[in-house]
């Protein structure tokens, strides 16, 4: 299988409409070309929207364009939403056999909003049963593989969109993140994706509690610039404009961002393993190290080997993730516990055994967590940390259950550096670091590592301008 390619930056396929170079019912008909040649590998996008449909949606987006016809910001953008996401007469699993044929009437508030943007639905990417676990597999759908090397696991819970982005089967994907389910499989499959800052926004989740703060909804893409438009369009719908002027607004931030190192240097936080507190692969702890050494070779940036005090942090996610299960799927636990995986079972359970004292100090240890990440931040524009402690692994393997040796208490200990940002209601942004070998492995392919930026509560679009500015200086 030859290296996964992503499809061009969003501003430029979006110029490239506007002017003719391109049409999107052209870059449609790639995108379903890619999904035949490759997904066959990959699975990342095992429910297809009817070619035609599509085809014919690219179509009018095209139409539209070449009038000048006010149009949303992602107009004729290939789209894979998420399979916890409900599409309207598309069929959606969730993952689980219970919901195996099950096909809904109406779209999900993130899939609407990002369709009013303009992007035109593809395909339904894969995920794990209810989202629960860091590796993309179910029995209805099966498995989603990596598309850099396909024995091992895209990550998860929203492993098929970061596939599918990274492969070029779409430009747009959303997803969920919960404890790590939008920065995992960006990080293992060399994309990039936004954790929110947890405001509550119940609008997009109107079935669940949506004053929940733990779970966020986001969006993955191959570049962190390709990602704010679609973030925008998420959290901040925004009105239909011509073309011409949404390329005129791109190019003006565009133009704001490139000064910005010239009149304001970087001040960085960064830790690797928190003191020994969060064990990281020695393959990662190598990306990590090099991308830091990279940055502190650039004028502009000053590097703080720092981190706040999460010794906390660890108790507090198991007991709020454990309400989450509850709070989302206990109805259906007591009326289908039998189709339900046992994993999936296992967290409701934990949740069913809490106690409103516990469920009280977690929310109250949250918000202490929360003060003291801000209070950490307020000296520095973002703080670096690994994204995920591993490299991607194999699919037989169901969790890690150590890292160099180190027994990890749980199983969901490998994704330890994206929970505690979960925790601490901060927007997590994983880009890029660079690629590492598997030592285990010596005849495989270099696979994708992440780096973690942490960014100030309810400022993601200064995160996104960090980001972009580190993305640029990794990538030489």
């Amino acid at each position: 299988m030859t290296q996964p390619k992503p499809l061009p930056p969003v501003a430029d396929l979006l110029r490239d409409f506007h002017t003719g170079a391109r049409t999107p019912e052209g870059l449609m008909r790639d995108c379903f070309d890619t999904i035949d040649r490759l997904d066959g590998q990959i699975n990342a996008l095992p429910t297809r929207v009817p070619r035609e449909r599509a085809l014919e949606a690219a179509e009018q987006a095209g139409r539209a364009i070449r009038a000048g016809e006010p149009v949303g910001a992602l107009a004729g953008l290939p789209y894979a939403a998420k399979d916890m996401h409900r599409t309207a007469g598309i069929r959606t699993t969730f993952g689980s056999p219970i919901f195996a044929d099950h096909v809904p009437d109406r779209n999900d508030a993130i899939v609407q909003r990002v369709l009013d943007a303009g992007a035109i639905l593809i395909a339904k990417s894969n995920t794990p049963e209810f989202a629960a676990g860091g590796q993309t597999f179910n029995p209805v759908l099966g498995t989603t593989c990596n598309p850099h090397d396909p024995r091992r696991t895209s990550g998860g819970s929203s492993g098929g969109g970061a596939a599918a982005v990274a492969s070029g089967m779409a430009v747009v994907a959303d997803g969920s993140d919960l404890g790590a389910s939008l920065r995992n499989p960006a990080a293992f499959c060399g994309v990039v994706g936004l954790r929110p800052s947890t405001i509550s926004n119940p609008a997009l989740m109107p079935d669940a509690n949506g004053f929940n703060t733990m779970n966020t909804v986001g969006s993955m893409a191959p570049r962190v610039a390709d990602l704010r438009w679609i973030n925008r369009a998420i959290h901040a719908p925004m009105p239909a404009r011509p073309m011409a002027d949404w390329l005129a607004a791109i190019d003006a931030e565009a133009a704001v961002r490139k000064r910005a190192p010239v009149e304001r240097p970087l001040r960085l936080a960064y830790t690797i393993d928190a003191g020994g507190a969060m064990p990281v692969a020695a393959p990662v702890r190598r990306a990590l190290q090099r991308a830091i050494d990279t940055l502190r070779a650039q004028g502009g940036i000053e590097l703080v080997e720092a981190f706040p005090d999460m010794a906390d942090a660890d108790d507090c996610f198991q007991v709020l993730r454990a309400q989450y299960f509850v709070e989302n799927l206990g109805e259906l636990y007591r009326s289908d516990r039998a189709k339900m995986k046992d994993t999936v079972a296992w967290n409701i359970e934990q949740g069913l055994a809490l106690t409103p004292e516990r469920i009280a100090a977690a929310a109250v240890t949250r918000t202490r967590i929360f003060a003291r990440v801000a209070a950490f931040l307020g000296g520095f524009d973002a703080w670096l940390l690994p994204t995920v402690q591993v490299l991607p692994f194999a699919h037989e393997i169901p969790f890690p259950t150590e890292i160099d040796g180190k027994p990890l208490a749980t199983y969901i200990d490998w994704v330890k550096s994206c929970y505690w940002i979960t925790v601490s209601g901060h927007p997590g942004l994983s880009i890029p670091a660079g690629f590492e070998p598997d030592p285990a492995d010596p005849q495989g392919v270099p696979l994708p590592v992440g780096l973690q930026l942490v960014g100030h509560y309810g400022r993601d679009e200064a995160l996104l301008d960090v980001g972009e500015r580190i993305e640029a200086l990794l990538a030489g």
